[in-house]
């Protein structure tokens, strides 16, 4: 035994060498590092004080007794938490009590093979939030290792088809989901699951409640591996409470990064070192999501790379207004459909983890929390939402075609806006929560996918992959720059426009829920250099059908439609190829959103 080096923290393992490294306070007696083989200690080491610097102790252990795999520290014979953990013994058991923890002792490297970061631009991603273990739980999943990442991994092909550069995974690093319910008086309350996961753990470990087989670190590297190479990037959530060190959250982004080759990460916390983010040289092909970032970090940047990306919260509550009818929200709308940064990118959606589904978005005006066990006072209370007439389930035709037609217009709302598109896990086929907008403790049918809707809702599914499909296809819908406005290359046409019942002259009263959206295909060009088509969308929010005027175009041209969420199935089939109604106008329906693409017209 010796000294080491103080970094990197935690326990690392090089040529049959062994070295730990952790924090505590100066010991009045002595620090030992206890050596186990399965619960059974099998040596305790002393750790000389000439090892400490500050608080951190290095001591590199030549050889470990035969058959060691876990490890714990010891202060004046009383066990110490390893936050720098690679892996925790005793939380394999998903919803059960904890009992005394160990610390798995890291294997030797893992052979990522050819393993390469995609790393897709802000402009060329569709990010699909995933739980790990909600997402493949469900017997309708048809996986073999339910609500794991080998789970998760089974479902690639399914990832792929529909169109999805990059998961994003709520927290699945190590955390206890055990929590105890605190009731008045001091009376015991039992526990409660946080299915969520957003609280303090053990930042260096993948979750090992969701892994199939015992080494959950393996598992997860195997999972990033099998997406990258299906060009599939890798995001995390992180959620950091004010009690962490502020220091060490960009240690941990460092090794999930290096270790786990993690493509990106949403932070979530109050206390974040964003301006030492912003400028990590380390970080800089890395994703950095947020809901705020300092805006004085970016100017000081030099090399400035667009790893950043600003999450819209407002575009959420704003777009589900505009959905349901809400007079007043074209402006916001016009704000939100050309968002766009040039050092950062934004991430937009419609429906969350934190709220409404979509499905229940169209669904529920309000909150349905009672199995949450609080009363139905917990979550939000004002969801901007409406259910078409009737709440919860029905089978009166008339609303479930409305509902449906709703859901194709958010899903419209989120993927023909500038910013990156966020699809939360199963809104592609109509999941319910039934009604419950907070289901942080529900680990079961509530949140679990059910597969069987994308059988029993494939129109909707059809109509999600076909819309990712059409904006991944055509530029001015996911372009870098910031859209102006105005024809600054002389084309004779701005690179956006907006029109209302005459051409050039938008209606933006509080009582208009209809605007129509031009873009000039000239501003935004594909991979080869060759422009984009013009189009039009016609977006009509009111319960009403609306006229719209067409801008008129060169000679020899015509209006194709290419999408109508009226009509029934995917919207995107039954009359593609069509001309609009007039050289001069079209006619929305009520609740409709119509694209439509400028094309040479065919001779007679």
């Amino acid at each position: 035994m010796r000294r080491g080096n103080y970094y990197p923290k935690g326990v690392t393992v090089t040529e049959g060498r062994t070295q730990f490294v952790f924090c505590a306070e100066k010991s009045r007696k002595e620090i030992e590092i206890g050596i186990f083989t399965g619960e059974k200690e099998l040596a305790r080491i002393a750790v000389p004080e000439d090892c400490r610097q500050g608080q951190l102790y290095s001591v590199v252990v030549e050889k470990l007794p035969k058959g060691a795999d876990s490890y714990c520290y010891y202060v004046d014979q009383k066990s110490l938490p390893d936050p720098y953990a690679k892996g925790v013994a005793g939380m394999r058991s998903y919803g059960k009590a904890k009992g005394r923890l160990r610390y798995i002792l890291p294997e030797e490297a893992y052979d990522w093979e050819e393993d390469r970061f995609p790393r897709h631009s802000y402009g060329n991603s569709v990010i699909y939030g995933i739980h790990v273990r909600g997402f493949t739980k469900h017997s309708s999943s048809e996986v073999r290792k339910k609500g794991t990442f080998a789970g998760l991994q089974e479902k690639i092909p399914y990832l792929k088809e529909l169109g999805i550069t990059a998961v994003e995974l709520m927290p699945a690093y190590e955390f206890d989901e055990m929590e105890p319910v605190e009731l008045p008086f001091g009376e015991d309350g039992g526990s409660k699951i946080n299915y969520w996961g957003f609280k303090e753990g053990y930042y260096y470990a993948p979750k090992s409640a969701y892994a199939y087989s015992i080494d959950a670190a393996a598992e997860m590297k195997g999972m990033v591996k099998a997406l990258h190479k299906a060009d599939i990037e890798v995001l995390m959530q992180f959620y950091f409470p004010e009690s962490c060190r502020i220091s060490e959250i960009p240690d941990i982004l460092h090794f999930w990064t290096q270790e786990y080759h993690i493509d990106g990460f949403h932070l979530l916390g109050e206390n974040l070192p964003l301006s030492v983010l912003v400028s990590d040289p380390f970080l800089k092909d890395t994703k950095l999501i947020c809901d705020r970032f300092p805006t004085d970090a970016f100017r000081r940047e030099r090399d400035f790379s667009r790893n950043c990306a600003l999450w819209r919260e407002s575009f959420t509550n704003d777009m589900r207004g505009l959905l349901k009818g809400d007079g007043g929200c074209l402006e916001s709308m016009i704000f939100h459909l050309q968002d766009n940064e040039e050092r950062m990118g934004i991430v937009n959606t419609i429906a969350g983890y934190n709220g409404f589904t979509l499905y229940d978005l169209v669904s529920y005006e309000g909150k349905h929390n009672e199995e949450n066990g609080e009363d139905n006072r917990d979550g939000a209370d004002q969801n901007f939402s409406w259910n078409c007439g009737v709440e919860g389930k029905t089978r009166k035709r008339a609303v479930q075609m409305l509902r449906s037609r709703q859901m194709r217009n958010a899903l419209a709302l989120v993927f023909l806006s500038q910013g990156t598109p966020y699809l939360q896990s199963g809104d592609e086929f109509g999941q319910t929560q039934r009604g419950n907008n907070n289901p942080y403790c529900q680990d079961n049918a509530v949140t679990w996918l059910d597969w069987r809707r994308l059988r029993a809702n494939r129109d909707l599914y059809e109509y999600t992959k076909q819309l990712i499909c059409f904006r991944n296809g055509h530029p001015v819908f996911h372009r870098e720059q910031v859209l102006k406005g105005i024809d600054y290359r002389s084309f004779g046409s701005p690179d956006i426009s907006f029109h209302g019942r005459e051409a050039w002259k938008p209606m933006l009263d509080y009582s208009y829920r209809h605007i129509g959206v031009m873009y000039c295909g000239k501003y935004a060009e594909d991979e080869h250099g060759q422009p984009d088509a013009d189009f039009y969308v016609a977006y009509n929010m009111h319960w009403e059908p609306h006229e719209f005027a067409l801008p008129k175009i060169p000679k020899g041209m015509r209006w194709k439609l290419c999408m109508d969420t009226a009509l029934p199935g995917s919207g995107m089939d039954e009359r593609e190829g069509s001309e609009a109604v007039s050289d001069n106008y079209i006619l929305a329906e009520a609740r409709s959103i119509q694209i439509y693409q400028t094309e040479k017209r065919k001779e007679k």
